[in-house]
């Protein structure tokens, strides 16, 4: 019987990430046996090892490919697909502080740590009086960081704690109005060769249809925007009965000018509704926010 070989990263979350789908996995298929690959990148950026992971997938040495969504690049790899997406995890973001417990108590000048500039800019929207620094790293080099007193809190994704079982870290789950997360934050997505059927129906056993469609638009949204990962851009789907809300924005570095809007419509729209939302922004002027960004 054919082993089925699933990549990683190798992260900490990342191989957390991929156990978890294994183990799924062996549940819907306990006859077949699974392998993890670990995947390594010359470079330490998270979109550097997500690129050498899928590369290995288009070369046949892994059969699934398991990611952190927001981490994928929405643009398609010839010879490759999104097959799979779990039910998502918690798509907001996570506050971890070191003595303030809430972005409202923190006092004025706090020193917080961020990873992207679309955090810094709705954390700026939102608290111009806050000292933002650059923090880079694993969750636990982040999280080492903040114990080590430079910064007074730092800002991470609430699933990768949840993922690690770190859930007693989270101090706030910041609300999406203050702060849209990156499109398919909290999801896992699953990528597989096309004319894999086996290893494609292996994947699809773990896909959930409405986070599918959620990420669907968000990762749309984006893509339609041309706003690549340094962009600060950002969008959340939420789906009530069968309703599917999108919202979206798009901001400059330091905050100051934000353009968000709003589309409902069916989830099966999902792709569409991304893409006219973008258009409604780009028309509002994203697309000279956006330029100013990757001119800078």
């Amino acid at each position: 019987m054919r082993v089925i070989v699933i990549g990683s990263r190798a992260s900490l979350l990342a191989q957390a990430q991929t156990r978890w789908v294994v183990e799924r996995l062996k549940e819907h298929w306990p006859e077949t046996e699974f392998k993890i690959r670990t995947i390594q990148s010359k470079q330490a950026s998270e979109t550097a090892a997500t690129e050498a992971l899928r590369q290995a997938l288009a070369r046949r040495e892994v059969d699934i490919a398991v990611y952190s969504l927001k981490h994928l690049p929405t643009q398609e790899l010839a010879g490759v697909h999104l097959v799979a997406v779990p039910k998502r995890v918690e798509p907001r973001e996570a506050l971890v502080g070191r003595s303030a417990k809430r972005l409202e108590d923190l006092p004025k000048g706090a020193v917080v740590g961020v990873n992207s500039l679309r955090r810094k800019a709705q954390l700026l929207a939102y608290r111009a009086d806050l000292d933002l620094r650059d923090l880079e790293g694993d969750v636990d080099d982040r999280l080492s960081a903040l114990g080590s007193g430079e910064y007074d809190a730092v800002i991470i994704g609430a699933a990768s704690l949840l993922r690690l079982e770190l859930t007693n870290r989270i101090d706030q789950l910041i609300d999406p109005e203050v702060m849209l997360p990156a499109a398919g934050q909290g999801a896992l997505g699953l990528e597989v060769r096309w004319g894999d059927d086996w290893a494609e129906e292996l994947a699809y056993s773990l896909n959930h249809r409405p986070s599918f469609a959620r990420v669907t638009a968000e990762r749309a949204f984006i893509r339609a925007l041309g706003a690549g990962d340094h962009c600060p851009a950002a969008a959340l789907a939420t789906l009530s009965e069968e309703t599917l809300l999108l919202e979206g924005m798009v901001a400059s570095p330091d905050g100051r000018e934000m353009i968000r809007a709003e589309i409902e419509g069916e989830p099966e729209e999902a792709r569409e509704l991304g893409e006219e939302l973008a258009q409604d922004l780009l028309a509002e002027g994203a697309r000279e926010l956006l330029g100013a960004v990757r001119a800078g």
